[in-house]
């Protein structure tokens, strides 16, 4: 209380030290900066200042950590590793789904070589037998099976995903290119010899002339059998019907054939219902039939014989 009895008169005199918000101590601080300009060394007293606590019990201060210019707070730090963490999964989900479709199309790529060179390089790049039995079954799959395709491209490529990419890759190109040869006698002893290369070839030769007359002997047997397929499945002959869509040693897309079957019976009904015969629609009768009779004729070549 005496503090501020000392204080009132001077705070007068100086307006300056009338600002409410000031502590004691602060006004004491100001108060000395005033005073000891004016003071001289002759009349210079001692001037006892007390620094007093202000009666500003009740503030309370939140310590505060020095903190550079445009730094992020924790929440904002948080944030932001947040952010980068899917950032990173998300590259690393697309970075997957890129190297399954080059695996896919890898599988594509070794279907349209012949079982020869498919061997000489699946040897070379150490793959398991399930992969070559899995490329050779999709060989197998007619135009018209292409949902079984795809499914089965798919387990090809993931198979191949544990193969070296650039490697088969290189493979696959030179045999495309016709240097397959010299580029698996580049990659050391895993690869075969150019005797054994030429034996090869000479045996695929072999065999596609021994297909080849095989081929004519049984088109005869598949004519006839896709034959009768067409007229029974077209007249709704139950027992054919059963016959045909009960088949399960040859995948084939029975939805497919559902389509082709239903647009040759609307056709013929549609001119049925016409007096005087159509241009339009004995076009459209045989582009129904002819891709129908393409579908049963594969069915039948793909079918095991007895």
């Amino acid at each position: 209380m005496a503090q501020h009895l000392i204080i009132r008169p001077l705070t007068r005199r100086w307006p300056k030290l009338q600002n409410p918000a000031c502590s004691f101590s602060t006004t004491v601080l100001r108060l000395q900066n005033l005073i000891w300009p004016a003071m001289t060394k002759s009349n210079a007293c001692n001037f006892p200042l007390v620094l007093v606590h202000s009666g500003n019990r009740g503030a309370h201060f939140k310590p505060r950590g020095l903190r550079l210019r445009n730094t992020p707070v924790p929440s904002e730090m948080q944030q932001s590793k947040k952010e980068e963490s899917e950032a990173e999964e998300r590259r690393s989900r697309n970075e997957k789904k890129r190297l399954a479709r080059q695996a896919v199309r890898c599988g594509m790529e070794l279907a349209e070589l012949s079982d020869s060179q498919i061997k000489r390089i699946l040897k070379a790049v150490n793959s398991e037998p399930e992969l070559f039995e899995a490329i050779a079954l999709v060989k197998r799959f007619g135009n018209d099976v292409r949902e079984g395709k795809r499914r089965q491209f798919n387990y090809i490529g993931k198979l191949l995903r544990d193969v070296d990419s650039e490697l088969i890759e290189e493979l696959i190109r030179a045999a495309k290119d016709g240097g397959l040869t010299q580029v698996l006698a580049s990659h050391g002893p895993v690869s075969l010899t150019v005797e054994e290369d030429a034996d090869d070839e000479q045996e695929e030769e072999d065999l596609e002339e021994e297909e080849s007359d095989e081929e004519d002997k049984v088109t005869v047997s598949h004519i006839e059998t896709a034959s009768r397929w067409f007229d029974g499945l077209v007249s709704k002959d139950l027992s054919i019907t059963k016959e045909v869509y009960s088949i399960s040693s040859v995948e084939f897309d029975r939805q497919e054939l559902r389509k082709l079957v239903r647009n040759v019976q609307l056709v013929q009904e549609q001119q049925d219902n016409v007096d005087e015969n159509s241009a339009e629609l004995d076009l459209r009768q045989m582009r129904a039939q002819k891709s129908l009779n393409h579908f049963l004729f594969s069915l039948a070549k793909r079918m095991p014989s007895d």
